[in-house]
């Protein structure tokens, strides 16, 4: 539109320059027409005359010469240029309509020529706003589709984070539930232990109990029976002996010298019912086998003279081999 209008402008300010230098050049011609340049006047002739000549005419007659006729001048008008005659009123008439109407056909032109370039101007404006749109609608359409794919890679490393932190929280729980119940075993082995431990001591305090309530026993008896079964009793119990020496199964760990004390349970008819050792210098596997051994040796012979089996018998175990 800038452009157009400045055309336009360009346009009217040229044909008004035209139009000015063919009135200032038409009035120039009137002018040089009304008023012609006068003729030139011719040089006069004429002779010098020395003064001496001039003195000498009273003595003698000379002739002098003839003045030459200067040329005719031609008359000169008293006023202006004559009027144009009619043909040539007609002529120049008929030349300044040529000339306007050549003025019109050029002011038609440059009109078209400038609708013809406004027109062409609008179309190219048209094009490259249509070329422009198109580039406009491809660019959005090229941005839309890179917003979809980011969206979708988005929502891509959004699903996998979330199946990565829901996997991540499934190990967590699975290891916590491990966790939990290594610690629940370790507390019920732990708890069990103690229970263990608990029995062991009791039955060890019932043994101890038990052992001393044996030795009082034993004690009583030997004091009861001392005299008359002496010999008796160390017999007796010297066949007990021999028959878990014969009962028993050496452990490669066993070592000469052993001496264990036995606490044997008793029932009637000489059956064991339990065995504890005390004292003995023997390891755990000697231990066993000496227990095995007692077992073994079920049911004991019974005591001399009619006595009957004690309920609990301690015994003093020295293997001879």
């Amino acid at each position: 539109m800038t452009e157009s209008v400045r055309d336009r402008w360009l346009s009217i300010g040229m044909s008004v320059l035209l139009h000015g230098t063919l009135i200032v050049l038409l009035a120039i011609g009137v002018w040089h027409f009304r008023h012609p340049t006068p003729a030139p006047t011719p040089p006069i002739d004429a002779t010098v005359v020395d003064a001496r000549t001039l003195k000498g005419l009273g003595t003698a007659s000379v002739q002098a010469p003839k003045p030459k006729t200067p040329p005719p001048v031609p008359a000169q008008p008293s006023e202006g240029p004559p009027l144009p005659t009619p043909d040539e009123q007609a002529m120049r008439e008929q030349a300044a309509k040529a000339e306007a109407q050549h003025e019109a056909q050029a002011q038609q032109e440059l009109l078209a020529r400038q609708q013809a370039k406004a027109q062409e101007e609008a179309q190219r404006k048209a094009q490259a706003a249509a070329a422009a749109a198109a580039t406009a609608a491809a660019q959005a359409a090229e941005a839309r589709k890179a917003e979809e794919a980011q969206a979708a890679a988005r929502a891509k490393e959004q699903a996998a984070a979330k199946a990565k932190a829901k996997a991540k929280a499934k190990a967590k729980a699975a290891r916590l539930a491990q966790q939990k119940k290594l610690e629940e075993q370790k507390k019920l082995a732990q708890q069990k232990k103690l229970a263990e431990e608990q029995k062991l001591a009791a039955e060890r305090a019932a043994a101890a109990r038990a052992a001393r309530v044996a030795e009082l026993q034993q004690s009583l008896q030997e004091d009861a029976q001392a005299t008359a079964a002496s010999g008796a009793l160390a017999s007796w119990q010297s066949e007990i002996t021999s028959r878990i020496q014969n009962a028993w199964i050496k452990p490669p760990t066993a070592q000469p010298g052993i001496v264990c004390v036995l606490n044997v349970s008793l029932i009637p008819g000489g059956t064991v019912t339990g065995v504890s050792i005390g004292q003995c210098n023997g390891d755990d596997a000697v231990r066993q086998s000496i227990q095995t051994a007692v077992y073994n040796a079920s049911p004991l012979p019974p005591p001399p003279n009619g006595v009957p089996f004690p309920s609990q018998l301690q015994i003093t175990f020295q293997p001879t081999n």
